[in-house]
């Protein structure tokens, strides 16, 4: 995995919103449009500014993926459609880790409501919550619940 390294506050993390100000923690950016967030702590809690940032990363077109969240961010998570997996960081941990990734393309920042995109995918390939899922297996649950 080719990844750059970002840190809140530096000059790369403040193109990306990731600014000193309001962020506290780091990022890796791979090559393409994909980010791993690692670490962030908000300094101003409960303002909505995390859940902001991970819009504007959709909207900008970013396929973020949230590494081993806290109860807090899995929240946030799940009022984006986002569902936990598990993958293999090997410049970063020895084994398998949680990462919570978007599988279905909303169009957007926009946000599942009713039902949970997790509730949803489990419906559709019966597998428990942190699981890997076939890539096949992810289109159906894009077709299946995207016309509900």
């Amino acid at each position: 995995m080719t990844a750059q390294r970002i840190e809140s506050g530096t000059a790369d993390g403040d193109a990306l919103g990731f600014t000193g100000d309001l962020f506290s923690g780091w990022l890796e950016r791979e090559s393409g449009n994909r980010l791993y967030l690692h670490y962030i702590i908000s300094r101003h809690r409960a303002e909505g500014n995390t859940q902001a940032l991970i819009r504007s990363w959709l909207d900008r077109g970013y396929d973020v993926r949230v590494v081993m969240p806290r109860p807090i961010m899995q929240h946030i998570m799940k009022k984006f459609g986002f569902v936990p997996s598990l993958e293999y960081l090997p410049d970063q941990y020895e084994d398998k880790v949680e990462v919570w990734f978007r599988p279905v393309n909303s169009g957007g920042s926009g946000m599942i409501s009713g039902k949970s995109a997790a509730a949803c995918i489990s419906r559709s390939v019966n597998t428990s919550p942190v699981k890997e899922v076939p890539v096949e297996n992810l289109l159906f649950f894009r077709i299946s619940c995207s016309i509900r």
